[in-house]
């Protein structure tokens, strides 16, 4: 699915999107890539070894990376409580939010609350910006 360039006026937020996710024992890496790449499209993911885990991991500098998630909100109309969730994970000029891997496989960009802890994991997004309430606007509105 084709997902619209950002408008212009937020194509100069400054943004460095990082995604992760760890890909268990039982998992097949291709399959943890799969769902990574249908929530974040446009970030190029490389499967990498640390610590003896495997993880699918990639980097963006580019809005248009998160521009899934914003059309996927929207179109399941959960901006509001997504907004919510977004803003009580701000870290300075960090966005932290954890995504169900299991959603994200199935093309669903669901949010995780603070204390869930899914069986097969989540993937990590970490978005530092000189804006955060900016970011998170554009990404619910």
């Amino acid at each position: 699915m084709a997902v619209d360039a950002p408008k212009t006026e937020w194509r100069v937020m400054q943004v460095r999107v990082r995604v992760w996710a760890a890909v268990y024992p039982t998992e097949d890496p291709e399959k943890v890539v799969r769902a990574v790449r249908k929530i974040f499209p446009a970030v190029e993911l490389r499967v990498s070894e640390r610590g003896g885990m495997v993880f699918v991991e990639g980097e963006s500098q580019e809005l248009a990376a998160l521009s899934y998630l914003k059309e996927n909100w929207r179109r399941r109309r959960v901006r509001s409580a997504v907004s919510r969730l977004l803003r009580s994970s701000v870290e300075g000029r960090v966005l932290k939010a954890r995504l169900s891997k299991q959603g994200a496989y199935v093309g669903v960009a669901s949010v995780l609350d603070e204390d869930e802890k899914p069986a097969i994991g989540e993937i990590n997004l970490e978005v530092e910006t000189d804006d955060v309430e900016r970011l998170i606007k554009w990404m619910t509105s």
